[in-house]
């Protein structure tokens, strides 16, 4: 029986149509997107930091999970991963912010069964791929083939290099060459985290100096694509492109949608495999972009 876990898009990754469930389902796992789910309300409590914003609105999520029965979320952007994680320290750290967090969360129905840090929490996509089992599955559900592709590895702030090394290996054994870029997007700094076509664009010229950087070094490393690890990172990205004035850029892709077009899920990788992959381009869009 597969072990069933809940995925939590978070507001960047809520964008993207891509198939979560197919996804985990090669890795070995049965998922399901958090029921009314809302915002991890990082950027919020960047500019007011009370405890509805630190605490209750991230556990909200985790709550909703636990419900379902999975003492983990499961997300692709490090952003939320990291903020749900910090909300359970805080409650841990005094048993007045537990019983106030449980008294918030009750009206929502998303009490936490489980509370204690290391049994509960978020967990960023990368963990489960760099788990030797899970790399096992993947590579055995590889059909798309990526041999000579140039990648750069973009990891942003995330800071787990072994990991992220061994998702790099996970790239050499399936032939491409593979460089590493990790200065931070802004987003884990929770200052380019406004998206660009809301027109809040007051971070603008953050963003695009840090888009002209990282194409700069897509150029300087020969990269055929950007992968971003983490889908702020991502989503930044996308955003510098949009107000850039460049005519050429690298492609950028994100780990949830890499992870489909490794497994042939149709319309994903599109951008970086030059079009269409041989079949109706408007057809695929209804799958994953």
């Amino acid at each position: 029986m597969k072990k069933y876990i809940t995925y939590f898009p978070g507001c960047i990754d809520s964008q993207n149509k891509i198939r979560i469930e197919y996804i985990f389902e090669k890795l070995g796992f049965e998922a399901g997107l958090v029921s009314e789910w809302n915002c991890c309300a990082a950027p919020p409590s960047h500019y007011k930091p009370d405890f509805f914003n630190k605490v209750v609105m991230p556990l909200r999520n985790l709550g909703i999970s636990q419900q379902k029965g999975g003492n983990f979320l499961y997300s692709g952007c490090q952003v939320c991963v990291r903020h749900i994680n910090e909300a359970v320290k805080i409650i841990n750290s005094d048993s007045m912010f537990k019983n106030q967090a449980d008294y918030s969360l009750t009206p929502f129905n998303a009490n936490l069964k489980e509370a204690k840090a290391g049994s509960t929490g978020a967990v960023h996509l990368l963990d489960i791929i760099a788990d030797p089992e899970i790399e096992s599955r993947l590579l055995n559900n590889v059909s798309r083939n990526i041999t000579g592709d140039s990648i750069l590895l973009y990891a942003g702030c995330n800071p787990d290099n072994e990991n992220i090394n061994r998702f790099k290996n996970i790239l050499n054994f399936l032939g491409a060459e593979v460089s590493l870029y990790g200065e931070c997007c802004g987003g884990g700094k929770l200052r380019n985290t406004t998206p660009v076509h809301s027109k809040r664009i007051e971070n603008a010229n953050t963003v695009d100096r840090f888009f002209k950087l990282i194409n700069e070094k897509a150029d300087e490393t020969g990269s055929d694509y950007i992968l971003a690890i983490c889908s702020m990172c991502e989503k930044n990205i996308n955003d510098g492109i949009e107000i850039s004035d460049l005519d050429i850029f690298a492609p950028i892709i994100g780990l949830t949608e890499f992870l489909g077009f490794l497994f042939g899920l149709k319309g994903c990788g599109d951008l970086i495999a030059g079009g269409d992959n041989g079949n109706n381009s408007d057809a695929l869009k209804e799958y994953c972009l």
